[in-house]
């Protein structure tokens, strides 16, 4: 019971910020450009001191790499759901195809589970990101909007967005120092937690001033059918992860809830690019954030602390 009350009390506290974002936001204390100063210093600090900090001085084990097949599949099965649920439609069965697809992983799966999951969990969802993000980065959208563009440009695309992102530097600095059975010394994990210490703060206020659910009432009506859709498969995916697959169960616990994180940010880039709906977008995933919040929750409460 205490363990519980204790896990309760940092889910709070987690909620907590995600609402001080949402009105510092509203009371105009934080700009709407604040937002990229935030995910700045998420994506190119204190994420890569948290991977740092949680996977110093792992043992890495082949299958683990498995791990990074996986992240590909479960973003290819909400493609192809997209793409056959809104088949007759060609501009929705695009916007499905992007909107369904893909799980934020840095800037809310991490931060939320940091404190919840052990080394090995933690490095199960990292190996998931890669190839969560192979799909997010380019992949999603090349396969949406078929033919349009050259592949050449599409793979320059995804290879340009690896190649700049913090935390996939820090995926394979520290795959190579595990491979290699080295580890930082503790000076500099001291530096490196300071970071990883304001990793959870910095991304709940982002998610909070991130939160847009001005809605008319014919979008609240698609939205919360698409909605439906990706936390039904989400359940689908969730429960495979977590009784179907040959790993200790603390990877399972820690996939079967990352099933549940929200869409990524980059969804709404690439709606703009293929020229949907871009408030729709945006709507889709504040409320995508707004349902994983309660569901991951649960989850932690029902799955970590048993």
């Amino acid at each position: 019971m205490c363990i519980e009350m204790e896990a309760l009390a940092k889910i709070a506290g987690f909620v907590a910020f995600i609402i001080l974002g949402y009105i510092l936001r509203r009371c105009n204390v934080l700009k709407a450009d604040t937002v990229h100063a935030i995910s700045g210093l998420l994506l190119y600090v204190t994420l890569p001191c948290l991977v740092m900090v949680s996977l110093n001085g792992i043992e890495m084990k082949a299958s683990f790499f498995g791990l990074i097949i996986l992240g590909v599949l479960a973003n290819l099965v909400m493609v192809v759901v997209g793409m056959v649920w809104q088949r007759k439609n060609p501009t929705a069965r695009t916007f499905a195809a992007i909107n369904l697809a893909g799980y934020n992983i840095g800037t809310f799966a991490m931060p939320f589970l940091q404190s919840f999951l052990s080394p090995l969990g933690f490095l199960s969802i990292c190996m998931f990101d890669i190839g969560n993000a192979l799909m997010c980065t380019g992949t999603t959208y090349s396969i949406a909007v078929g033919s349009e563009g050259s592949r050449w440009d599409y793979a320059k695309s995804i290879l340009s967005r690896l190649a700049t992102s913090g935390p996939i530097w820090a995926y394979g600095v520290m795959m190579i120092m595990a491979l290699l059975h080295l580890s930082f010394p503790k000076a500099v994990l001291d530096v490196a937690q300071i970071g990883a210490n304001a990793n959870a703060f910095l991304a709940m206020i982002m998610i909070g001033q991130g939160i847009n659910l001005m809605m008319r009432r014919d979008q609240v009506i698609d939205l919360f059918k698409l909605l439906f859709v990706r936390l039904l498969f989400s359940a689908v995916i969730s429960a495979a992860f977590y009784y179907l697959l040959p790993f200790d169960e603390e990877i399972r616990r820690a996939l079967a809830i990352l099933a549940f994180a929200p869409i990524p940010a980059v969804a709404m880039i690439f709606s703009i690019k293929a020229k949907c709906d871009v408030k729709m977008a945006a709507n889709f995933n504040s409320l995508s954030v707004a349902a994983s919040i309660p569901i991951v929750s649960a989850l932690i409460l029902s799955l970590i602390h048993i």
